[in-house]
C-alpha cells in the first residue's frame, strides 16, 4: 500500500479482527451511501467525489476480503486437519464419529443462520441511511427552490414599485435646453432574450445629447408598452414632462399609441450570438447602431467601466470604424477585406464586456 492510498480498514471503517461477514456489512452500507447511481441529480462535483470514493471503497473491500478468504481457507484446512485425527482417534467408536458429525453440521447451520441474519441487519441499516440521505438531498432541493420562489417574488414586487423618473444626465438642466428635444419610444432586448421598452430624447441644440428616464442611476425599462404608456399618462408620477417637446410627444401617444420602429429597436442578445461566429457573418449596421446606443446610456449613466471599453481607440471604437466605412455599398470594399482578416477575440471580450456593465444599471418595471 502506497502511502497516499488510505488503510482499507479505515476507510471501510472496521476493526483488524473483524470478520468477513462485518467486512460485507459495511461495504454494503458505503454502497449504499456513495453509490454513484444515488447522485444522478446531485451537482457535477458531488457526482465526482462520489464516483472517487466508491472506487476506494471497492479496491479496500476487494482487498481485505481477498485476506479474509485466504485467512478462511488455511484456517479450514487446519480444523480438516484436526478433525481428521480426531476422526482417526475416535474411529473405534461409531456412536461419537455420529455425534461428532452432528455437531458440525449444527455449527455449520448455526453460522449460515448467523451469516444471513448479519447480512438481513446489513441491508436494512443500509436501506435506513438511503432513505435519510435521499430525505436530506430533498429538503435542500425544496430550500433551494423555496429560496429561488422568494427571489422571483421579491424581484416581482420591486418590479411594480415605480420610482419617480427623471431624465438621467449628467448636463441635464431643464432650463437650460431652449430647442425642443426629439422623443421617441425605443425597444431594449437584453443578454437572456427578455425586451423592455424605455424612451431616449435627444437634444440637437449644439452638440447631440441623449438622456434616459432613470431613477437612483438605473435605467428604467418597462416590460411592456401598455405599462409605460400608464406610467408616462400619470404625470405625478414622474419629471420627464419638464422638457420642451413633451406636449408633443404626449400627443402622438395619446393619439396613436407607443409604437416602435424597426431602427429604434436595440439586441443586446443578438450582438453576443453574433460574436460567437466568424466576422464575416457579422451585420455592420446592427453593431454600429447598438454601440451607438452603448455608447448614450454610458454617458447619460456615468458607467465608468463601459465608458472606458468604449474610449477612442479602444477594440469596440476600432470595429466601429472599419464597419462604418464597410457599410458603404461601394466605398466599403477595402474596410470589408481589412474585416475579414482581423483578430475578432479582443473586440468579443469587449462588447461582452461593455454589455454586462450596461445591464447592471437596468431596472425593470412591470
Amino acid at each position: 500500500m502506497s502511502r497516499n492510498e488510505q488503510d482499507p480498514y479505515v476507510l471501510l471503517g472496521v476493526s483488524r479482527d473483524a470478520s468477513l461477514a462485518q467486512i460485507r456489512e459495511r461495504y454494503l452500507i458505503l454502497v449504499q451511501v456513495w453509490h454513484p447511481d444515488k447522485h444522478q441529480s446531485s451537482p457535477e462535483n458531488v457526482r465526482a467525489e462520489a464516483t472517487r470514493q466508491m472506487q476506494q471503497i471497492n479496491r479496500a473491500y476487494k482487498l481485505l476480503t481477498d485476506v479474509r478468504e485466504r485467512e478462511a481457507r488455511e484456517r479450514q484446512a487446519r480444523q480438516a486437519e484436526e478433525q481428521q485425527r480426531a476422526t482417526h482417534q475416535r474411529a473405534g467408536s461409531g456412536q461419537r464419529a455420529s455425534d461428532w458429525a452432528a455437531q458440525q453440521r449444527e455449527a455449520r447451520e448455526q453460522e449460515a443462520r448467523e451469516r444471513a441474519a448479519d447480512e438481513r441487519r446489513a441491508r436494512e441499516r443500509a436501506a435506513r441511511e438511503a432513505r435519510a440521505q435521499e430525505a436530506r438531498e430533498r429538503e435542500v432541493r425544496e430550500r433551494a427552490e423555496a429560496e429561488r420562489l422568494a427571489r422571483i417574488r421579491e424581484r416581482e414586487a420591486r418590479e411594480h414599485q415605480h420610482p419617480r423618473a427623471r431624465w438621467t444626465h449628467p448636463r441635464y438642466q431643464p432650463a437650460q435646453l431652449p430647442e425642443p428635444l426629439t422623443i421617441e419610444p425605443i425597444t431594449i432586448s437584453l443578454s437572456d432574450g427578455a425586451e423592455g421598452y424605455t424612451l431616449l430624447a435627444r437634444s440637437e441644440d449644439q452638440e447631440s445629447v441623449v438622456f434616459f428616464p432613470g431613477a437612483d442611476g438605473e435605467l428604467l425599462l418597462f416590460r411592456a408598452k401598455e405599462t409605460l404608456h400608464r406610467y408616462l399618462t400619470e404625470t405625478s408620477s414622474h419629471e420627464l414632462a419638464a422638457v420642451p417637446g413633451w406636449d408633443e410627444f404626449m400627443n402622438s401617444i395619446l393619439k396613436a399609441g407607443i409604437s416602435v420602429d424597426d431602427d429604434r429597436s436595440y439586441d443586446f442578445g443578438l450582438i453576443l450570438y453574433s460574436i460567437r461566429r466568424p466576422v464575416t457573418d457579422w451585420v455592420p449596421r446592427l453593431f454600429i447602431t447598438n454601440r451607438d446606443l452603448l455608447v448614450d446610456i454610458a454617458e447619460a449613466f456615468g458607467i465608468t467601466e463601459a465608458l472606458e471599453v468604449l474610449r477612442v481607440g479602444s477594440a469596440i471604437d476600432t470595429l466601429d470604424d472599419l464597419m462604418r466605412v464597410a457599410d458603404r455599398p461601394l466605398a466599403g470594399w477595402g474596410a470589408r477585406r481589412r474585416l475579414d482578416a482581423m483578430n475578432s477575440g479582443p473586440a468579443s471580450i469587449a462588447w461582452r464586456r461593455v454589455i454586462r456593465n450596461v445591464e447592471k444599471r437596468v431596472r425593470w418595471l412591470r
